[in-house]
This record gives C-alpha cells, structure tokens and sequence, in this order.
C-alpha cells in the first residue's frame, strides 16, 4: 500500500497508482472540541480514483469533503496533497491559492447571477492571470465537453434549466485544469434522466483526464454505477470501505446491507413489472 512519510509520495508495489489524497486521524468539530462531527478518520486516495462518500445526514461526510480543500480545518490531523500538507486557515492567502487547483461541484451551483455563462466558467483561470485568448479557449472546449451549445457563453444563468446550471457548474469547476474534483450531492437536485445523463457525462470526463474525484451522496445507487471505491460513514466514522462490486456481493455490516438492498429491492420491483402476468386458467 502506498504511504506518504515526511511529504513524500512512494508508490504501491504491485504497480498501482500512488496515493495523491493522505487524510491522517482528522478530528472535525464545530463547538470547541465538545462533539466531533468527523472522529478520527484516515483515508487514502490514489490518483486517477472516483471516491462516493456515501451515508446519512450528519454522517460527517461533507465535513470530511471539505477538509480536503480547506473549506473546514480539523482540529487535529493533517490532509496532504501529493504529499504536501493543507496550509492553515491563518495563511488565508495561501489556502486560497491552494484551493484554487481543486475543482469543487455543490448541489446549488452558485452560479452568479450578475455574470454570463462564460464568465462563471472563466472565475477561476481569470484569477490566476490566464491570458484572455486562452480563457476564451477553455471556456468554448468546456462548454462542448459538458454538451452546450457554444453561443451559451453569453446567457445568463437565469436563462438555464436546472440541468443545465449543473453543467455549468462542471464546466467551472474544470476550468483550471484541476487534477482534483470534490463533488458535494452535485446532481441531487436534478430529475432522474437528466441525473443519470450528467452523472454518467461526468464519469466520462473523470476517465478522459485522469482526474481524482470525491463525490459526496445519498444515492448508493448513484455512487455504484459511478465510483470506483464506495466510502460509508455513521456518526463521523468510517464504517466501510470497499469497491462497488464487493460491496453489493459481501456487505460486511447490517447498516451498509441496508443501504446497498434499497437500490437492489427498486430494481427487482421493476424486474417484476416486466414479467408477463400468470395466466389465470
């Protein structure tokens, strides 16, 4: 297994990709230290992985999330990225440049309303003093890559479907060229096929570029079809974590059984349906 000691990165031996993600022992919380949101977590993350943090409200796992582009800063235990670890929150210059090389999806968008399509797009590469010619670029490749038109560019945000904001909010979060993407319930908001087409829009994206993503959801559905590796959390721990595949075939907890058999009951329901009715003779 890959370890990162002293900020350096070694790799796996049998060949695999190096961890890029280090989370060692974070404890998160939000009144002093009383309760923790997050207690004592670890987590590694190799790159090129799609992750799913997958568990309740208040499980902990956007606490987690946010962690890894110092949104929220634990109390103790440190993130590295690549090796290097999250500045503190007091080096806000720092944190911000740091966050800037991580694309970040939320559920809301936040697109704002006061700019075009393309000049949400092109926040991110603007603040680091891309020059105009090769953001006009990015933003015309993005806007193909997430499947709009090219003349969206110059709409206002309040001119798009709810589908098409989120696309917009991919397209912004790609902008930089981030190696990271961090996903918080990025298409729950959407409707069932324009979820599935965006969700799946994505994981193609994701595989194109080798991009690392975490992607926090309440669909274990959702996080099985996507993700390479499915992350459980109960009560700010880690109580799970495997592949989709073993998962559904071997859950070793009753609470992760029961996650995994709401998607497998919906699918026989509508297997069911299908069969042909008995004849009554």
């Amino acid at each position: 297994m890959t370890q990162v000691q002293d900020g350096t990165e070694t790799t796996r031996q049998d060949g695999s990709e190096p961890t890029l993600i280090q989370l060692d022992h974070i404890c998160i919380s939000f009144d002093g230290g009383k309760s923790r949101a997050v207690d004592d977590v670890s987590l590694s993350i190799a790159r090129g992985t799609f992750v799913s943090l997958v568990g309740e409200s208040g499980s902990g796992k956007t606490s987690l999330l946010k962690t890894i582009n110092g949104l929220v800063i634990p109390f103790s235990g440190s993130v590295r990225i690549d090796g290097q670890r999250i500045p503190p929150a007091s080096q806000d210059d720092d944190n911000a440049e740091f966050r800037r090389g991580i694309g970040y999806v939320i559920q809301d968008v936040g697109l704002f309303p006061h700019m075009s399509v393309g000049e949400n797009i092109a926040i991110t590469p603007r603040l680091l003093r891309w020059p105009e010619a090769r953001i006009a670029d990015r933003v015309k490749s993005l806007l193909g890559m997430v499947g709009l038109p090219e003349d969206y560019a110059t709409r206002a945000p309040r001119m798009l479907s709810g589908g098409q904001k989120q696309r917009v909010g991919v397209a912004r979060a790609l902008a930089a060229e981030p190696g990271i993407v961090l996903m918080d319930e990025p298409f729950g908001a959407l409707d069932p096929l324009t979820r599935d087409t965006l969700g799946r829009a994505y994981r193609d994206l994701h595989d194109r570029f080798g991009l690392t993503t975490i992607m926090v959801t309440h669909d274990m559905q959702e996080a099985a079809l996507l993700s390479d590796r499915i992350v459980v959390m109960q009560a700010g721990h880690i109580i799970c974590d495997d592949t989709p595949r073993a998962l559904l075939t071997q859950a070793p907890k009753p609470e992760v059984s029961e996650l995994l058999n709401l998607p497998r009951r919906q699918a026989e329901r509508i297997h069911a349906m299908m069969e042909p009715e008995a004849d009554p003779r």
